[in-house]
């Protein structure tokens, strides 16, 4: 007789081995789903494990992904299985697949060091094969016979996640009230980590964003706008609720939903409210992101994306991509894509004005835009490569040519995203919404190449970190062509917004709107300074980082930039004389008068708000 094909006396047929690869590959996939979800929920995850958030999409798309996968180990395994006495067929086979099975799950948190994941893995198999020599007959028929209501369970769960995501959908539209038609369309653009100085409208001498400045030249651009804070998760909540860092809590891993956000009041007015996201990791649906959007578009959009947030997936990248020198990030959604993305959702046909939110990540390290982009500014075809934070990759105290390197590739990046902005006005204009939209354009922070001695974004509160590009562009709702000086904070635009839509600021959105600072002179004599915000950080190898030993605050004036850290003290820096920040004035004899009063002023903005308290934090330090 023919080895492994008598099932009975202990071999396996290649039908059998994938019905046993089928099963194991749906079970793994099933407890894993459930497993990262709920890790990630609790924060039970690693760091590296961490970076890849998921949602209740990962409920049927683990083991679908685990499905092929073991299905192809299956046809590996039923060939080696096939020259195999009949008596260690089986047990090889069931073998070779609660070994992964079992790996997958000691590997999900990444808190258990490989090693150990590995031995315990091993000695779990051994168990299964042991069991084999007992009930082999009765693992069979369960195998057998479990596998349909396993494939049920993951159909039942991937109608139900997206249907009832559609139906929500669906129902949301319906529920809408309805809206004036003369209301105009909302678009906010946050251009992840783009520092303002990087912008040709900024006075920078590439020409890295053309069409940015000929929006600029036909609306309001802020020439001092500064973010809340020097990342992504506080930043946004500021842009999306009008609140700083102390006050709407997402300071470390997500949003609470605490405040009402402007997504959630234009969706009471009558507003079909989108949001188009390439920042996975702090602007997305688990980062509390997702009230107030009928759509919110974050990961799981392609193929590529979904298989590598499984538990293999991202393992795969880690030990074989990265150690390969892989330096870009999976999955990732250009600028192009999140066009394309807000696009077909407009073209479903509403009657209903839209409010959309897009975040762009081209300018997000690793900095690898598209060619010709990449290497537009540099003099090697390659640039960059050496700031990476997605694999901690930084390579130390960079070498001038290697932060130039970087440098070129960022302003390639910028270049693409301003070339993307300009593609999709062009796309609002050929469907005549332009007209008839408000577009916002800004950042949520900042970049370091090597200033401070730091790189990146998030350790510390220094300008180029918090000072963002600002345009608000409306025709016949906005004058073309101003410049404002006042320093702001982009945490106004909820409160702008509302205003430029003829309604009355909600007092939730603190503000106060940016209106009056194009429409009357006298609004920039008691305009609050901006506040930014940091929690303390502490990372190892971050120690140089100001954020490691304290939490931070920045109030900035017209002339000055104040920074306290709990630990490290205060600093003050004259940033129209010194725009580097490299002369600390905070202890010069002339300065203390200033000190006390930004001091004075900081105090009273921390304070919960009261009508008393946001009285004193208009007024001025002279």
């Amino acid at each position: 007789m023919k080895r492994g094909s008598n099932p009975s006396e202990g071999g396996i047929c290649l039908r059998e081995a994938l019905t046993i690869a089928a099963w194991f590959g749906l079970v793994t996939g099933l407890v894993e789903g459930i497993a990262l979800l709920v890790f990630q929920q609790r924060g039970w995850l690693n760091f590296d494990m961490a970076q890849e958030p998921v949602w209740y999409e990962i409920l049927w798309i683990s083991p679908a992904f685990d499905l092929l996968l073991f299905g192809a180990w299956g046809l590996i395994v039923a060939a080696v299985a096939q020259r195999l006495p009949d008596g260690l067929a089986l047990r090889f086979a069931a073998f070779a697949f609660a070994f992964p099975m079992f790996l997958d799950w000691a590997t999900l948190s990444g808190r258990l060091r490989n090693s150990a994941a590995l031995v315990l893995s091993l000695g779990m198999a051994t168990v299964v094969v042991r069991q084999m020599e007992r009930r082999e007959t009765a693992l069979r028929r369960f195998w057998r016979r479990s596998l349909p209501w396993a494939a049920v369970v993951v159909v039942l769960l991937f109608v139900g996640i997206e249907g009832i995501s559609l139906l929500e959908e669906r129902l949301a539209f319906a529920r809408l009230p309805h809206a004036p038609a003369e209301m105009p369309n909302v678009l906010l653009i946050v251009v992840d980590t783009l520092r303002a100085d990087h912008l040709s409208a900024y006075g920078y001498a590439r020409a890295t964003s053309p069409h940015f400045d000929r929006i600029a030249q036909q609306g309001v651009l802020f020439e001092r706008a500064f973010s809340t804070s020097s990342w992504t998760l506080p930043s946004h909540a500021s842009i999306l609720t009008g609140r700083y860092p102390h006050e709407h809590g997402a300071v470390k891993d997500r949003y609470d939903g605490r405040f009402r956000g402007i997504a959630e009041e234009l969706l009471h007015r009558g507003y079909q409210t989108g949001a188009f996201s390439a920042n996975f990791l702090f602007f997305s649906r688990p980062s509390g992101f997702g009230r107030g959007f009928i759509r919110f578009e974050d990961f799981f959009q392609t193929p590529v994306d979904m298989a590598s947030r499984t538990v293999f997936g991202k393992k795969f990248q880690m030990h074989v991509l990265f150690r390969l020198g892989y330096r870009k990030i999976i999955g990732r959604r250009r600028a192009g894509d999140i066009n394309s993305a807000l696009l077909r959702w407009l073209d479903r046909k509403s009657d209903a004005p839209f409010f959309a939110f897009l975040n762009y990540y081209d300018s997000h390290d690793p900095y690898r835009p598209p060619q010709p982009y990449l290497s537009r500014f540099s003099k090697v075809p390659n640039p960059g490569g050496h700031i990476n934070s997605s694999t901690q990759v930084l390579s130390g105290k960079l070498s001038p040519d290697q932060v130039r390197e970087e440098i070129d590739a960022y302003d390639g990046a910028v270049a693409y995203v301003d070339d993307q902005i300009d593609n999709l006005m062009a796309e609002l204009k050929k469907r005549g919404l332009l007209e008839n939209t408000i577009v916002v354009i800004t950042s949520d922070h900042g970049e370091l190449f090597g200033e401070h001695n730091l790189y990146r974004h998030r350790y510390a509160l220094y300008r180029n970190l918090i000072h963002v590009p600002l345009v608000v562009f409306a025709p016949g709702r906005v004058p073309a062509g101003v410049r404002v000086s006042t320093p702001v904070s982009n945490m106004a635009l909820p409160a702008t917004l509302l205003e430029l839509l003829g309604a009355n600021p909600n007092s939730e959105f603190r503000g106060p709107s940016l209106v009056p600072l194009w429409s009357t002179s006298a609004a920039h004599l008691d305009y609050p300074f901006p506040l930014a915000e940091l929690t303390q950080t502490r990372i190892q190898g971050l120690q140089d980082a100001p954020s490691y030993y304290g939490a931070m605050q920045s109030l900035v004036s017209p002339e000055w930039q104040y920074i306290r850290n709990e630990k490290l003290g205060t600093e003050l820096f004259d940033w129209n004389k010194d725009p580097q920040e490299l002369k600390n004035l905070a202890k010069a004899p002339e300065t203390q008068t200033v000190m006390s009063e930004f001091a004075a002023r900081l105090q009273e903005m921390l304070k919960p708000a009261t009508p008393t308290a946001q009285k004193t934090a208009r007024r001025a330090v002279r």
